[in-house]
């Protein structure tokens, strides 16, 4: 009897001991296996920057044995931000099993949701509140927090003050330029400095979401909410006239941009703002990096310094909020390495390095109260006071077709082969109609 209750115990603890491991299994699968020293894949798909190559190898070496990233590359310098949108597109509806971590335009987050994992369970209220209000705003989709800040971009006016210093009034225009100039003040200052072989504005205005930041940025937060507040899309009313025309006459009227830049994305206007010693240009952060660069490699000195953007009078300063968030495929089988490999790039520390090797702009709140690193780039503060004033592209589900469309026929009327009016009723009308798109 005592051997035979013995049995019935043993085989009742196996029972319940198999029963828990499973358990723990399947809400840790990554303890289970780390435990075994299995090292996991994980394929991270983004533009990969020396930067993030630094970043990445830190991490690998960090995780050594447990986790090991592997980076899939796609280079700005390659692809514009829509053909990395439809690749990414087309891989993650193929339920490739070769990301488990990718990037997105903050402006994409409502098209990718749907290829997303669900991030909620990894990160605290508390966790949340440390990243600057803007750059989480970005990251939910039907309330549901399907991606996590990476970093920041906000649109700047970059502007070379070597040229500035040849006239009479340099310091009441620098004071101008640093507080935020209306268009006409631009349009005045570049009419005193035009030579016929000097790029008095570069902005990109190739067929990509790069001219529809340039473009917004001449509307206000409220022009915006008018053209995109109802399921139909209104481009044919006097604020976007005004906005495209100036785009326009920027190439056709003043001469102050060359119409080369109709086939640039930002890389190439900021290679002719370097090299045709350009006076104004919009940008990203992080392209006063590339003039280092240049200066160190030219020998020469491009001074060139960073303002808001410029604004029509009578309308509030405001600039496109840019950058890029973290999400995790939802058919990835690695979601809690994933998530070990996204807070360790929204660590402080990295964050920082992300910044002053690469000028990317943090999304935590913390790196722009770290003493060290305001002493030594005071120009962070700059960058803060314009982050207050920026907007967001439309936060539509079907704002990239919408872009598309609208880049496309946007880059017609500026190369000059339909009027700016033809345009907005083009496309206005191919948006609303639900036609296909045009790329």
């Amino acid at each position: 009897m005592d051997a035979k209750y013995n049995r019935k115990i043993i085989w009742i603890s196996v029972f319940v001991i198999a029963n828990l491991l499973l358990f723990i299994y399947l809400l840790h699968p990554v303890q289970w296996f780390s435990a075994r020293g299995k090292e996991v894949k994980l394929f991270y798909v983004d533009n990969i920057s020396d930067t993030h190559r630094l970043l990445i190898e830190k991490f690998n070496r960090e995780y050594k044995g447990k986790i090991k990233v592997i980076a899939v590359n796609l280079p700005f310098e390659k692809f514009t931000t829509n053909e990395r949108k439809e690749m990414l597109a087309r891989s993650l509806r193929s339920k490739s099993e070769r990301i488990d971590v990718f990037t997105v335009d903050i402006i994409w987050t409502p098209r990718f949701a749907k290829w997303g994992a669900s991030l909620q369970p990894f990160y605290s209220d508390a966790d949340l509140a440390e990243f600057i209000p803007q750059s989480l705003q970005t990251c939910y989709h039907n309330q549901r927090l399907v991606a996590v800040p990476f970093y920041l971009d906000v649109g700047l006016l970059y502007y070379q003050k070597g040229l500035l210093r040849q006239l009479p009034d340099y310091d009441a225009l620098i004071a101008k330029i640093r507080k935020g100039l209306s268009w006409p003040e631009m349009i005045a200052i570049g009419q005193r400095l035009k030579k016929d072989d000097r790029p008095i504005f570069l902005f990109p205005a190739d067929n990509f979401e790069g001219l529809m930041c340039v473009f917004y940025e001449t509307l206000s937060p409220s022009d915006i909410q008018t053209m995109f507040s109802g399921y139909s899309v209104r481009l044919n009313i006097p604020v976007a006239r005004r906005g495209l025309q100036l785009l326009y006459d920027f190439i056709h009227r003043y001469h102050f941009t060359p119409p080369q830049v109709c086939n640039f994305d930002e890389i190439a206007c900021y290679n002719w703002m370097l090299e045709k010693d350009g006076l104004f240009l919009r940008g990203w952060p992080g392209f006063w990096l590339r003039v280092d660069d240049y200066n160190r490699t030219h020998k020469i000195k491009r001074e060139i310094d960073i303002a808001p953007m410029p604004h029509f009078k009578g309308q509030n300063k405001t600039v496109v909020y840019g950058g890029w968030n973290f999400m995790i495929a939802n058919k990835s089988k690695h979601k809690r390495e994933a998530i070990q490999f996204i807070k360790f790039f929204q660590r402080p520390e990295n964050q920082k390095i992300l910044f002053t090797h690469g000028g990317y702009l943090p999304a935590l709140n913390l790196v722009y109260r770290d003493s060290l690193l305001l002493r030594k780039h005071p120009e962070i503060n700059v960058l803060r006071k314009i982050l207050q004033n920026g907007q967001f592209r439309p936060m539509r589900e079907d704002y990239t077709r919408i872009s598309d469309i609208m880049s496309f026929y946007f880059r017609k009327a500026l190369i000059g082969e339909i009027s700016v009016q033809d345009a907005l009723k083009e496309a206005e009308k191919a948006i609303n109609s639900q036609s296909i798109n045009l790329k």
